[in-house]
């Protein structure tokens, strides 16, 4: 009141000044308000979730988006601030930002959090193979995991995911759980490639390895016009031929007989 009453003597409208600060706060406010919502996200981020520490590999991507069976590209945590956080990437040593704003709405994936890896891969065998052999072939591989008790912690699965009878397939899916976490992806690729390497000598020595049957080759002529360079050239190689054979007395040979072709 005494403000108002002071700007009053002053020949100062008070109405017209507080409308004026007035509107610019609320354009202030419209300005920064997107801004300080991405910062107290980020904040909360990392003082209240605390999804990794520095060192950790993570995998950012969108919440909709379904992950990778095989595993996801990761990045190193490499500095952590309240306002951004400093990642490297693990497979070509690139640097990158990320606002802890942008990362409060994502789904990030700790490697260092994941223990115990989940590993998969397929393989497909010839349709008419017996089910006996599939049998000896799980047998195997089991007998190969256990093993190997510092990689492998147990075999989980070995059953078939697909059957193509036109392609003469049938496709099966080797599930192996590993002790190691995703953190330490390395050790989770050279067990996986071991194992895999494995069974496909195995397929090979127990006759099971499927090969592909050769697909039809189309040789026919299409239609005038629309049978592209090649058969223009080949159009024309035959007009070529049918003058040669036209000229010189209709195919006639030099001691005047003629010369005959059986098509």
């Amino acid at each position: 009141i005494v403000g108002c009453i002071s700007l009053g003597v002053m020949g100062v409208d008070p109405l017209a000044l507080f409308g004026s600060v007035s509107a610019f706060v609320l354009g202030f406010a419209f300005m920064i308000g997107a801004a300080c919502s991405k910062y107290f996200e980020g904040l909360l981020l990392i003082l209240v979730r605390r999804p990794f520490d520095i060192g950790d590999r993570i995998h950012v991507s969108d919440v909709n988006n379904d992950t990778s069976f095989s595993g996801s590209p990761t990045w190193f945590v490499r500095d952590v601030t309240l306002f951004a956080t400093t990642v490297v990437f693990a497979a070509t040593n690139e640097v990158a930002t990320y606002s802890n704003g942008s990362l409060a709405s994502s789904r990030i994936i700790n490697a260092a959090r994941s223990p115990q890896a989940v590993l998969y891969f397929n393989l497909k065998f010839p349709i008419n193979t017996p089910y006996s052999k599939f049998k000896i072939f799980k047998a195997a591989l089991e007998k190969f995991v256990k093993a190997r008790p510092r990689q492998w912690l147990s075999f989980s699965a070995f059953r078939a995911t697909r059957v193509d009878a036109d392609a003469g397939f049938v496709e099966y899916i080797v599930v192996g759980q590993h002790r190691e976490s995703w953190q330490n992806v390395g050790a989770l690729l050279d067990s996986k490639a071991e194992l895999s390497s494995f069974a496909l000598e195995l397929s090979k020595r127990m006759n099971m390895r499927y090969r592909a049957p050769p697909l039809p080759v189309d040789l026919s002529m299409r239609a005038a016009g629309n049978g592209g360079p090649l058969n223009d050239m080949l159009a024309q190689q035959m007009q070529a031929g049918d003058q040669f054979g036209s000229s010189d007395g209709d195919g006639a040979n030099e001691d005047g007989s003629q010369s005959t072709y059986d098509i």
